[in-house]
């Protein structure tokens, strides 16, 4: 019984399983970005990354990149605007 319940739940959001962009916005100072593909511009007044059809522009001040893996990046610093571009 336990084993086909194990089965039949998934764990995951569906966003993770279809490799969409999951985007955490944490006040006004960290932003996280769960499948992201590339960073594509990086300084501490903009950064642009490439997710899987569009671009994701985050605009600020003091913008520094906290930590990152191939599926994660954590973005702090006083955030002005997130925008998507293309797709």
């Amino acid at each position: 019984m336990f084993e086909k319940w194990l089965n039949d739940v998934s764990f995951l959001p569906d966003e993770i399983d279809k490799d969409l962009p999951l985007i955490y916005i944490l006040g006004q100072n960290k932003i996280k970005i769960l499948n992201y593909k590339k960073v594509l511009h990086y300084n501490s007044g903009e950064m642009v990354l490439l997710l899987k059809k569009q671009m994701l522009i985050i605009q600020g001040k003091q913008l520094d990149i906290e930590y990152f893996n191939e599926d994660e990046l954590c973005i702090r610093g006083h955030i002005i605007s997130v925008t998507y571009q293309g797709g």
